[in-house]
C-alpha cells in the first residue's frame, strides 16, 4: 500500500461522533479485553455511556463500571447517539450493523473510529518500523481492523516469540521472564528454539488449572533436557502496573486459554465461564522481580500496557528484549509501541503476525547495540 495510501486510508471518512452519546455493542468477552484500553481513551474525552447486547441475560448488569441495556431501549434516542461495535469478528460485524442500520441507529466497528480518530499516532507507529516486512504487516492488520472484511492475514513463517534473530540466538547467562505462560507451551518452544542454553526462566501465570499443567510439563522438561531443578521458576500470579489482587475468570470452553484478570465489571460473557477466582494474585515487575532479565514476553489479555507500566524501571537499567502482544484491543495496537519509544528511544522495533485473524500480533523491540 505504501505511507502515502495508508495515511489516506486511515484520513478517509473518519467518523464525526460530535454531540453524540457514544454506546458499545457487545459486553462479552471482547468488552473485558477492551476494558483497560477504553479506561485509557476515556482519559481522552471518549466517554462510553453503556452497553448494549443482544444477550437478554446481561440486560440490567454492568459492563466495565457501565450499564448495560437493550438494543431495542436504545431506539428511543437514535438521532442522540452512536453505537460503536466490539468485535473483530467480521460475521458479527455485519450482522450487527445490519441490524442497528435496520433500527436507524449510527453505527461503526470500535477499531475504525479509535484508528482513524488517532490517525497521527498510527502513523507515528508505521514511522518507527525500521523494515518493509513490519510497515507492511501494520498497514494490514490496520486495513483490516477498520474494513473488518475477515480476509486471511499473512502470518510469519518463523516462531511466535522468538521470529526475528536477536530474539533465537542462545545465551548462557539469559534470564527468560515469561508473562502469561499459559500451560508452559512458550517455554517449551523457548527451550527448542535455544537449544536449552540459558540461564533462568520466571514464568507469571494466575490461572491455578494453568499452573498445574504448567508444573507437570516442566518437570517433564527438566527431566528431557537435563536442566538444574530450580532452573524454571512458576509464579501463580498475573502481572500489571502495581502489586494487587484481582478476579481471575477462566473459560473452560478454551481450557484456559484465555483466562483474564478482570477489573470493575461482572465477569460473565456469552463463553459460559468457569468459576471465578476472586483476591487472584498480581503482581508489578519492578515490585516483584529482583533479579535483572534479558528477555520479557508478555501475553496477557489485554494488560501489557499496564504491565509496562510497571516495569518501566527494569526495561531502562536491564535493556531486555521485548516480544509484546499488542492486538487484545485496538488502543494497544498503536499505544504500546509510542509508549515502549518514549521509554526506549534507543530500540529497534518490528512487527510480526503469527495467525491469519486478528489475534496474535507481536511487537518486537531490542536494543540498537544488538
Amino acid at each position: 500500500m505504501g505511507r502515502a495510501e495508508f495515511e489516506t486510508v486511515l484520513r478517509a471518512d473518519i467518523p464525526d461522533l460530535t454531540g453524540r452519546q457514544i454506546w458499545i455493542f457487545g459486553a462479552g468477552n471482547t468488552a473485558a479485553l477492551y476494558a483497560n484500553g477504553f479506561a485509557r481513551l476515556e482519559k481522552e474525552r471518549f466517554e462510553i455511556a453503556g452497553y448494549t447486547d443482544n444477550n437478554q441475560s446481561k440486560w440490567g448488569t454492568e459492563c466495565n463500571g457501565r450499564k448495560v441495556v437493550s438494543p431495542q431501549s436504545l431506539s428511543e434516542k437514535k438521532d442522540e447517539i452512536c453505537v460503536l461495535i466490539c468485535s473483530i469478528q467480521s460475521r458479527v460485524v455485519k450482522a450487527v450493523s445490519k441490524q442497528l442500520s435496520g433500527m436507524g441507529i449510527l453505527n461503526y466497528p470500535i477499531d475504525e473510529v479509535v484508528l482513524k480518530q488517532h490517525a497521527d499516532q498510527v502513523l507515528a507507529v508505521y514511522d518507527l518500523f525500521d523494515d518493509e516486512e513490519s510497515k507492511q504487516v501494520y498497514e494490514t492488520l490496520s486495513y483490516e481492523r477498520i474494513r473488518v472484511e475477515g480476509a486471511p492475514l499473512p502470518v510469519s513463517a518463523n516462531e511466535q516469540y522468538f521470529a526475528l534473530p536477536p530474539f533465537s540466538l542462545s545465551s548462557p547467562g539469559e534470564v527468560f521472564v515469561d508473562c502469561g505462560a499459559y500451560v508452559g507451551d512458550s517455554i517449551e518452544r523457548y527451550l527448542w528454539t535455544k537449544d536449552g542454553v540459558f540461564q533462568k526462566i520466571i514464568a507469571f501465570e494466575p490461572d491455578e488449572h494453568n499452573v498445574r499443567a504448567m508444573k507437570y510439563r516442566t518437570e517433564r522438561l527438566v527431566r528431557e533436557w537435563g536442566l538444574k531443578e530450580d532452573s524454571i521458576e512458576i509464579v501463580q500470579a498475573g502481572v500489571a502496573g502495581r502489586n494487587q489482587t484481582g478476579t481471575l475468570v477462566r473459560y473452560d470452553t478454551n481450557n484456559g486459554l484465555g483466562s483474564k484478570i478482570v477489573a470493575g465489571q461482572e465477569s460473565g460473557t456469552d463463553e459460559q465461564p468457569g468459576k471465578d477466582a476472586e483476591g487472584t494474585k498480581v503482581v508489578a515487575l519492578d515490585e516483584f522481580l529482583t533479579r535483572p532479565y534479558s528477555f520479557l514476553k508478555a501475553d496477557i489479555e489485554g494488560w501489557e500496557y499496564d504491565m509496562l507500566l510497571g516495569a518501566q524501571e527494569g526495561l531502562k537499567e536491564y535493556r531486555p528484549l521485548l516480544a509484546i502482544c499488542i492486538y487484545h484491543n485496538v488502543a494497544d495496537f498503536y499505544q504500546i509501541p509510542l509508549l515502549l519509544r518514549d521509554m526506549l528511544p534507543d530500540y529497534h522495533f518490528a512487527l510480526r503476525q503469527h495467525k491469519h485473524v486478528l489475534s496474535d500480533s507481536v511487537l518486537y523491540a531490542w536494543p540498537k547495540e544488538q
